[in-house]
């Protein structure tokens, strides 16, 4: 069951060492530098990815503090910590795991292969994926190869409005946790939105924990859960040497 509560309520609940993954997807920060009212005024509505009161670079980093400390305490030896997100979000997420001694494995680029322009802006047609592991024993990759050669994933954006904002394809996290955990290990979400990385575990054989402070998305979320063998990932390719291929 997904909860409705604060990531740090669920992350201080979650036994020491007992982890597979933590697979997720935080808050942007993208009002970061602008108006109060930038929104409004400009007629975006509220900013969806951010709900809290972070209002600077110092604030995203001392916010992401607690969040690493936890998931360095709850993650078994070599389990795997993978943020999604932007320069803004990832910073402080960058900062503190180096400096609690979670090790950087990998930054994954996902290419989204549809997207849409913005004014007087780059169009936004990527995520940037980072994967650290707690030391103590070997991490998990699950793959007959001894190297992925290529970091680029391309998958399809899931169409806006349909659930959550920001919510990522089912394919892209199955992707992850069959790669990066082990049958019967635990992944958790503690930024799940409407429940696409726990729709994931339980498609790939994982136990999962998660949680949202929004009502709505954690409905929508146990509901996904529940009808998880009905939902049909679209495919997920690595651009390799010029092509894509299918993982």
């Amino acid at each position: 069951m997904v909860r409705c509560c604060s990531a740090m309520e669920l992350l201080r609940g979650i036994d020491s060492n007992s982890v597979g993954a933590i697979i997720t997807d935080p808050p942007y920060h993208i009002s970061i530098g602008r108006a109060a009212n930038w929104s409004q005024a400009r007629g975006f509505g509220v900013d969806p990815w951010t709900n809290t009161n972070v209002s600077s670079v110092d604030e995203v980093i001392e916010w992401t503090r607690p969040h690493v400390e936890q998931a360095h305490r709850i993650l078994r030896p070599g389990g795997a910590l993978v943020v999604m997100g932007g320069t803004q979000s990832l910073v402080g997420w960058d900062l503190w795991c180096a400096r609690m001694g979670l090790q950087w494995m990998a930054e994954i680029v996902v290419l989204w292969n549809t997207g849409k322009p913005r004014a007087t802006k780059f169009g936004s047609l990527h995520t940037r994926v980072v994967w650290y592991a707690k030391s103590g024993l070997r991490h998990t990759f699950n793959t007959e190869a001894r190297s992925i050669y290529s970091n680029v994933l391309v998958c399809r954006k899931v169409q806006r409005g349909k659930r959550h904002p920001a919510e990522k394809p089912v394919g892209l996290t199955n992707f992850l946790i069959s790669l990066l955990t082990k049958e019967g290990d635990t992944v958790v979400d503690p930024f799940c939105g409407t429940g696409a990385t726990l729709v994931s575990a339980v498609q790939c054989g994982r136990s999962y924990a998660g949680c949202d402070i929004e009502a709505e998305y954690v409905r929508l979320a146990n509901n996904r859960i529940a009808q998880a063998e009905h939902e049909y990932p679209d495919p997920v390719f690595l651009w390799v040497n010029g092509r894509m291929e299918e993982v």
